[in-house]
């Protein structure tokens, strides 16, 4: 009995067994979805392309086969001039994004990324 109560329901709703969902449902779903928004890569990634640059400058500066190390002249004087100045300017980068992290969080991803690249290609 109630099997044939089932069916006559089923059929007051015109329901059609479907292998998907109904192109409402996945409209629906498709409106409500966020975005995906990939946040300051671009940060990220020149922090890690200037530590690099930084690090290798700093390293260097005390290989003696590095173009710009030990008695190279003035080319050695300039290369290892803005390295220095370039780690000395990550320092204080770092120092005014720990400070200022809430209203500068894109500072913050800049500089730790900076640091954390001059450091690794210091200790390697």
């Amino acid at each position: 009995m109630s099997y044939k109560r089932f069916d006559e329901r089923l059929t007051q709703m015109q329901w059609q067994p479907q292998a998907g969902p109904s192109p409402q449902i996945v409209d629906s779903v498709i409106a409500e979805r966020h975005p995906i928004t990939i946040r300051g890569v671009e940060f990220t990634l020149a922090g890690a392309i200037l530590g690099i640059l930084i690090g290798v400058g700093l390293k260097g500066i005390y290989s003696p086969g590095a173009p710009w190390g030990p008695e190279s002249g003035l080319t050695g004087l300039l290369v290892g001039g803005a390295a220095i100045g370039g780690a000395a300017l990550s320092l204080v980068a770092a120092v005014v994004a720990m400070l200022r992290h809430r209203e500068m969080p894109r500072l913050m991803q800049f500089a730790s990324m900076n640091l954390l690249m001059i450091v690794m290609l210091l200790l390697s």
